[in-house]
């Protein structure tokens, strides 16, 4: 037998190298942002291409905005209510027009509405009814309404 003299040292183990590591969170988060953009490019295409498929709903949108009597500008007219919340802008030409808006009195009080209602509409004479729209508590426009003549 033939044996080496010295110490005798075992060989080192090699490492076997493991899987990569991976990176779902970022795979998935830039398969989410492609698929967002398609859409949104799919879309603007479609409805640069084809505008009137949205326009009634658009439409909608837009008409519901400007018929709130927050919206109201002078010479719009608004419909019969019986409460604010119910008030709406109205072509003048509809059946549902009551009241024409033929003054606008910015920035007022809730309080001082309440005490001067009479009076603050006084620079617009054929006004009849007063509304005030604001926060409550806060300030708000009052419009001075006179009735739609028919």
């Amino acid at each position: 037998m033939y044996e080496q003299p010295g110490p005798q040292v075992p060989p080192a183990p090699y490492a076997v190298p493991g899987p990569p590591p991976r990176r779902t969170g970022r795979t998935v988060a830039i398969v989410v942002a492609a698929v967002l953009l398609l859409c949104c490019c799919g879309g603007g295409l479609f409805a640069a291409l084809k505008p009137d498929a949205l326009g009634g709903f658009a439409k909608d949108i837009v008409d519901a905005v400007n018929s709130d009597v927050a919206n109201a500008e002078l010479g719009d007219c608004v419909n019969d209510f019986a409460q604010v919340e119910d008030a709406r802008v109205v072509d003048c030409a509809s059946t549902d027009a009551a009241n024409k808006v033929v003054g606008v009195v910015e920035d007022v009080r809730e309080s001082e509405f309440d005490t001067k209602q009479q009076t603050l509409c006084e620079a617009y004479p054929t006004w009849e009814q007063i509304v005030w729209i604001g926060r409550k508590g806060g300030n708000g426009d009052v419009w001075c309404l006179a009735p739609l003549k028919s």
